[in-house]
């Protein structure tokens, strides 16, 4: 089997690798290369997860101070404010809802008899963002995976009309899905949204148990957190739907007693699924839900600057770099620590961007296109601060032409090899190569597929919006035969992510950051000056699904300048 290099390489046009390797090698860009300095990281990362600043949670001051910091930080540069009314500062109106649980219910009916099930034990209940209360009771379909992708020959809808019924479905998609867009149709949204368009009226997902209901404990507390969004101007997200009257899911022994009576069980239609056979049918009980929710507004901002570009036409476009800003603030202390300082979550990813920004700005002349350093808020919520950017641009619409995401990237150890996710399915793979052949990168293919990275960073708002994107993540290759990179990460996750522990005692490699300061900023820098707009590949399938939106916007915005 030929390397994933080559064989990415002879996609990529002669001419455009010729190109490409001229700019990199260019006297200044070689410079600009050498300048970038691995204490201005480490320093910056070490202001933005200080105690003072309690993990940053937006609504808090601690996030505040954050946005404070990485605004002055843009100005100090000299980029152009890309925020409200000449500011750095794009206000982001999140909202947030809780169930009341106490006026909430969830009710079964079998053969005339009601059951109500125990709220955590049994059951949870989404936040419904668009209402009160709201209640529906109506039978149970269950649609296997609640995936219907005919442009994967595949639908768990097939002869089964679920119009005025609550679908139940489990949680996953068919393995035979390519990773990226089994990631896709695993997500909530996009079984919900399905749901909605084949006229379900709720939905119920069934959580695995896992060791000693463990995964269900999990899942339980989180959702029982609460939800956050951002809010249109009629106050409730972009992504309501409706048509859905509830939203719940349930512990894998509850939905198995849903099966009861029906010629099956659970397990069965899990088995069948696995093997690629039919399992939807209609489920002998009725459903009643009743979700009352709490609201509240949390404001917050993603902090925006601008690199104007130098082509006069070229300009109207932009190349976002993005990387979150907030992280997860207070919890339950763990070893005596209860804040989460987010040092390598992403307290790396915003020195990265600050630190990006200075090597362009460097640069004796811009790039033809314009750059945008967006510090986002609400990663960590949900990928709410890059959605709401993508889909209100404080630039026009239609100009946003790529996406590169910076988010916990991983620099344990000196970087060998970068994991590009994304690279398959556009033509930034060309200044990918390129940059990796000029770096001595060597490009590794995921090798975690079940952690879904594709769609769990804020490049994903871009993707869809249909503006292509990539997100870079260190490698496994760790030049030492008694260290292996892979769990090395896996342990990390394990036993840091998302914890207190991850703060600045932690055995970052410094050098390693600053090639990815690196690498990053030749990926945009060859985007950015390249006179073809970033494309989907042909027959891909983010492209197919996603990519006429951005291409009708950027038609609408060349007719508004005509018009002007």
């Amino acid at each position: 089997m030929l390397p994933i290099i080559f064989l990415i390489s002879l996609l990529v046009p002669f001419s455009s690798r010729a190109q490409y390797q001229k700019q990199l090698k260019a006297k200044e860009v070689k410079q600009v290369v050498n300048n970038v300095n691995p204490e201005a990281i480490k320093a910056h990362m070490t202001f933005l997860s200080d105690d003072l600043l309690a993990g940053r949670r937006p609504g808090k001051p601690g996030f505040g101070i954050a946005a404070s910091y990485m605004a002055t930080q843009f100005a100090s540069l000299g980029l152009q404010p890309g925020g409200d009314k000449n500011t750095y500062l794009q206000a982001v109106p999140l909202r947030s809802g809780v169930v009341t649980e106490a006026q909430s219910a969830f009710k079964v009916t079998r053969n005339g008899q009601e059951q109500i099930l125990t709220f955590a034990t049994d059951f949870v209940l989404q936040p419904n963002m668009g209402l009160p209360q709201s209640q529906v009771s109506a039978p149970v379909v269950f649609v296997g995976y609640g995936v219907s992708a005919p442009e994967l020959n595949y639908d768990d809808y097939a002869n089964q009309d679920v119009r005025g019924k609550i679908v139940m479905f489990i949680s996953g998609a068919p393995a035979k899905f390519p990773n990226n867009e089994k990631a896709y149709f695993s997500s909530a949204a996009t079984k919900n949204s399905i749901a909605a368009q084949k006229g379900a009226v709720g939905v119920i997902t069934v959580i695995a148990a896992g060791e000693n209901n463990a995964t269900w404990n999990a899942y339980a507390k989180r959702v029982r957190a609460g939800s956050t969004w951002w809010a249109g101007p009629n106050g409730t997200p972009n992504t309501y739907l409706p048509a859905l009257k509830g939203l719940a899911a349930v512990a894998q022994g509850v939905g198995d007693s849903f099966f009861t009576g029906s010629g099956t069980n659970l397990l069965q239609a899990a088995a069948a699924l696995r093997d690629g056979k039919p399992a939807s049918r209609t489920l002998p009980v009725t459903v009643s839900l009743t979700t009352t929710t709490k609201y509240s507004n949390i404001p917050s901002y993603n902090v925006v600057g601008i690199l104007p570009g130098s082509d006069p036409v070229l300009k109207n476009e932009y190349v976002v770099y993005a990387a979150h800003l907030d992280h997860l603030g207070l919890s339950a202390p763990v070893n005596g620590d209860s804040i989460n300082n987010g040092a390598h979550d992403n307290a790396s990813g915003s020195a990265f961007l600050i630190e990006t920004a200075r090597a362009f700005k460097s640069l004796s002349k811009a790039p033809k296109r314009s750059v945008i350093f967006l510090s986002c808020t609400g990663e960590e919520l949900g990928l709410q601060g890059s959605d709401y950017f993508a889909s209100n641009p404080t630039v026009p619409n239609g100009s946003l032409v790529a996406n590169l995401a910076i988010d916990m990237p991983f620099f344990f150890y000196p970087l060998r090899d970068i994991i590009p996710h994304g690279i398959q399915h556009s033509s930034l793979r060309g200044p990918v190569e390129a940059t990796a052949q000029y770096l001595d990168l060597k490009i590794t293919p995921d090798p975690a597929p079940e952690e879904v990275v594709f769609t769990r960073s804020d490049h994903y708002s871009f993707i869809k919006k249909g503006i292509p994107a990539l997100f870079i993540k260190g490698g496994i290759i760790t030049g030492d035969p008694n260290k292996d990179g892979a769990k090395i990460i896996a342990e990390w996750r394990k036993t840091i992510y998302h914890k207190p522990q991850d703060d600045m005692n932690q055995p970052f490699d410094f050098n390693a950051a600053a090639m990815h300061v690196k690498t990053n900023f030749l990926i945009g820098y060859l985007t950015a000056n390249d006179t073809k707009r970033p494309t989907w590949n042909k027959g891909d399938f983010f492209g197919g699904k996603f990519g006429s939106q951005n291409a009708t916007a950027h038609d609408e915005s060349k007719n508004e300048d005509k018009a002007e």
